[in-house]
């Protein structure tokens, strides 16, 4: 048996026959999430979302240099959900709201554009898209342990209340989620496959399919930035990595240089608001954005955003979280209980920390750092035998998610949380796996004397 199969079974196996249990864990989320659907209520949100689906009718028809382009609406909501649902909506026979049902949204947001139905057919891109996420977790546990881990963290996953909740919303979240753990499956094979030598062309395809989800990923919302970051920070781990060949490392920057080019080539393409330049009278708001150089619109986006969960913060004070001590005891209370495997089903965001909402991070918590203890151990392992220290890799993917949602984290709303999921799944299920292997040789060892 050579080297690399011992350290890390799961890379000999991964394309061999981890196919048949990445369609068993997608059948699985894609009832769990589309399961008796019309009863999930509707979310304010998802009106807003509906509102808009009009852009999906001018992206398909490239008109895009009209002035809806630069109005509140076209920046104000990310464009990707748009298009999907819009498509759904087409795909259905349904008639998409105009610009009026979008203003009027905003104007009152009790506002309603459209049936239950509607709403039913607009849901279903995020109940497949969730199911990829589901199934890119099951590929990260895969490649950084075995096929357990990566049906065990999949499976975490489906039964988590805040991911399955949004899965069956029409909303931004989930979908901007999976793409960046898309873009972490898609990312992570590349890096693994390079830093072992590999350089063929599917490692370069990976990259290049890295880089398409890393471009969709903030189409679906801001945070899917995360995406890049991710990759960026798997690239100096590799230069870091002793043991490995330069031109290996060399190879894994080549390969992320690439990812980044190709999503930030995408995420530019995927929205007019950046590159529109409408001819014609234009109000002085609009003509003002018209003018904007595309790294000024960029930034308008940024700042958009930023003013508006400080607008949310001052409207919001009882879920403001103003200091930082607000946001680590949330993360670990909220974030690993309420929010987590064991939490309920529907929540209330008013209370900031309840026992009854909040009780089982008193089991995830230390199940997820066991993990990471766990991990961080077989990433030595793996590095130590000279090859791709895959462990560490997920390691560093959970920790960047923990620092990045505890740093911006205004609010303690349920959304904001959702990053924080994928890893401590993956990490929480290899504890599991790695403590049953533990006690299952203890129990044949003793058998055996």
């Amino acid at each position: 048996m050579a080297k690399s199969d011992a350290i890390d079974p799961a890379s000999r196996r991964w394309t061999r026959i981890s196919w048949l249990g990445a369609i068993v864990i997608g059948t699985v989320a894609l009832f769990a999430f589309a399961y008796d659907l019309p009863s999930e209520p509707s979310f304010v949100d998802e009106w807003a979302y509906l509102s808009q689906t009009y852009y999906a009718d001018l992206w398909i028809a490239r008109d895009t240099n009209r002035a809806e382009w630069l109005e509140y609406p076209a920046y104000d909501l990310p464009p990707l959900p748009k298009y999907l649902f819009g498509l759904s909506l087409r795909a259905g026979g349904y008639q998409r709201p105009g610009r009026a049902a979008a203003m009027k949204w905003y104007e009152d947001t009790r506002s309603q554009s459209g049936t239950t139905d509607s709403l039913m057919i607009a849901r279903w891109p995020t109940v497949f898209i969730g199911m990829l996420g589901c199934l890119a977790v099951y590929g990260l546990g895969t490649l950084a342990f075995d096929r357990r881990v990566g049906a065990l963290a999949a499976l975490f996953l489906i039964v988590n209340p805040l991911y399955r909740l949004h899965a069956r919303r029409a909303m931004s979240d989930v979908i901007a989620e999976s793409l960046i753990l898309l873009t972490a499956c898609a990312f992570l094979w590349a890096w693994r496959r390079l830093l072992d030598g590999r350089f063929g062309p599917t490692a370069w395809l990976m990259a290049g399919l890295a880089g398409l989800a890393g471009g969709l990923a903030p189409l679906a919302k801001l945070n899917g930035a995360l995406a890049m970051i991710i990759v960026s920070a798997w690239a100096l781990l590799a230069l870091a990595l002793p043991r490995i060949a330069r031109t290996r490392k060399l190879a894994v920057v080549v390969a992320a240089l690439i990812a980044g080019v190709m999503s930030l080539a995408i995420f530019i393409a995927g929205n007019p608001f950046l590159t529109a330049h409408p001819q014609g009278a234009m109000g002085p708001e609009l003509e003002a954005k018209a003018r904007m150089s595309l790294g000024q619109r960029m930034r308008y986006l940024v700042d958009h955003r930023v003013g508006i969960s400080r607008g949310q913060m001052q409207l919001f004070k009882h879920n403001a979280l103003p200091t930082a001590f607000d946001k680590l005891g949330t993360v670990c209370v909220q974030g690993f209980g309420r929010f987590g495997p064991f939490g309920p089903h529907e929540s209330n965001s008013r209370i900031r920390y309840d026992p009854k909402q909040d009780w089982g991070a008193v089991l995830w918590l230390p199940l997820v750092a066991l993990g990471a203890v766990l991990f961080a151990g077989r990433g030595r392992a793996q590095s130590q035998a000279g090859v791709a220290p895959t462990a560490w890799a997920i390691l560093l993917q959970a920790g960047i998610a923990l620092l990045v949602v505890t740093a911006y984290l205004p609010l303690a709303w349920d959304r904001y949380y959702l990053s924080l999921q994928p890893g401590s799944a993956v990490l929480a299920a290899g504890a599991i796996v790695a403590v049953a292997d533990r006690v299952f040789r203890r129990q044949t060892g003793a058998e055996g004397s």
